[in-house]
């Protein structure tokens, strides 16, 4: 993938020194992630983005500070604000390829049973594997499957490699453990002279059971969020919000329950939804 103009630059003014800091792993969380640029220009893209970042979030403090004019305790108590803004952006673009790539492998497995009966279907009519993982990459339906096959298939079509290479070249940058199993055994059934029909079969079946306990599970674990979300959501909200005009009627000290009661409508409240929605974001795969 061509870089941007600003990838450009960024790559003009670092990239001599990113590509001395370059590590495997970084390589590998590319490669895995198909975030299809040199790592170095990559580095330089995540170090001027994160100078930005600290100038951006320091013009803001400073803003803050002159416009405001507070005092040096809050002064000090603000400059969190270019802080924070410097350190989310760095560690954001650190691990946005790790990140990308672990989706990737959880979108691989939820599609891998469904790709699998597909791959099953194409080798019982005697088509070969090279033909199998082309005609998989042009399905859209199997998502990133899709894309893994591609990948196998430009290795073998544009590269030259054997199938047996391609596949071998993509068990080490496949981010799915699954997948990689599945391939794995693919080459070493058809190094020792195995057919693959009966493997394939095999590994669909198998697949498509562990997809069905995993789906199972995800339904129960769903079923025990809903009821905490009721419960701390929305009858915990709701007692908290009756109790405290309550307690403001009982006790003279009104002025400090109604500002506790704006805080927790204003902030509290918003927290709570957004924790269910990053936790049950997290259990559940985006397709």
């Amino acid at each position: 993938m061509p870089l941007n103009n600003y990838q450009k630059m960024c790559y003009r003014w670092f990239g001599r020194s990113a590509e001395n800091v370059v590590t495997d792993k970084m390589k590998m969380s590319l490669e895995r992630a198909h975030i299809t640029i040199r790592p170095g220009a990559y580095v330089s893209y995540m170090w001027v983005s994160t100078i930005l970042a600290a100038i951006v979030s320091t013009v803001i403090y400073l803003t803050l500070i002159i416009f405001l004019s507070v005092g040096i305790l809050t002064s000090f108590m603000l400059l969190i604000i270019p802080a924070l803004g410097t350190l989310i952006t760095y560690l954001y673009f650190k691990s946005m390829p790790s990140s990308r790539a672990k989706s990737r492998g959880k979108k691989i497995d939820l599609h891998l049973p469904y790709a699998l009966n597909f791959i099953s279907a194409m080798s019982s009519a005697g088509i070969t594997p090279t033909e199998v993982f082309k005609s998989l990459s042009k399905q859209r339906i199997y998502g990133e499957i899709r894309e893994e096959a591609l990948w196998i298939y430009r290795d073998v079509g544009l590269l030259g490699r054997d199938i047996i290479s391609a596949i071998k070249a993509n068990i080490e940058r496949t981010p799915s453990e699954k997948f990689k199993e599945f391939l794995q055994g693919a080459v070493v059934t058809v190094q020792s002279g195995g057919a693959l029909k009966p493997y394939f079969m095999a590994k669909a079946d198998q697949y498509t059971r562990e997809n069905r306990v995993v789906q199972k599970q995800l339904i129960e674990s769903l079923g025990i969020m809903a009821e905490a979300y009721v419960t701390a959501a929305v009858a915990g909200v709701l007692l908290i919000i009756i109790i405290i005009p309550l307690l403001m009627i009982i006790s003279s000290a009104g002025a400090e329950q109604l500002t506790f009661m704006y805080v927790f409508v204003a902030i509290v409240i918003p927290l709570i939804h957004m924790g269910f929605a990053v936790i049950l974001s997290g259990m559940s795969t985006k397709v």
